[in-house]
């Protein structure tokens, strides 16, 4: 009896296994034929955040990696009449996570800010009284500095991170 139950168990785990590797095959390959849609997809929607960012009909050079601090990296970029960087940062607090792409002139003046997330518990109120506020004024550094909206603390978080990149672009690196 000991025997064709031991026999049977690897029957069963040689099928599972079967099953299993197959298995891992199928996605292996549905992965192959996918990535570089998927990728093409990715640098489509970056290009397209860019030129929101920065203004129709603007280039951009290549992306530079920093991953200090907030800052996960930058591309240069001209619109034909101003230059400077768009970047793109990500930071988070006790109440959430921000990511967002910024454009930085080259006199250090604030451009648009796209974001792309927010986990923010006040999301929404960070969204309608400082994000909203900041991409509708002409006063770009007087809606960064007015924090006090409702969800101070997620707008602190969004002027620190873009603060930290202004730097960045300051000290020249």
């Amino acid at each position: 009896m000991e025997k064709l139950n031991l026999k049977r168990a690897f029957l069963v785990g040689g099928i599972l296994a079967a099953i299993a590797g197959s298995s891992a095959l199928l996605i292996a390959g549905v992965n192959l034929l996918t990535a570089p849609t998927i990728s093409a997809n990715a640098a489509k929607v970056e290009q397209n955040a860019l030129s929101r960012v920065f203004g129709e009909g603007a280039t951009f050079g290549e992306p530079v990696t920093v991953n200090k601090g907030s800052i996960l990296k930058y591309w240069p970029a001209t619109d034909g009449t101003k230059q400077g960087r768009v970047y793109s940062l990500s930071g988070s607090n006790s109440y959430g996570t921000v990511s967002l792409s910024i454009g930085i002139y080259d006199d250090y003046s604030l451009g648009n800010m796209i974001v792309s997330e927010n986990t923010e518990s006040y999301g929404q109120t960070l969204e309608d009284n400082y994000i909203g506020v900041y991409q509708h004024v002409s006063d770009k550094e007087g809606a960064l500095d007015a924090t006090k909206c409702g969800a101070t603390f997620g707008a602190a978080l969004i002027q620190g991170m873009v603060e930290e990149a202004r730097t960045h672009y300051k000290e020249g690196k």
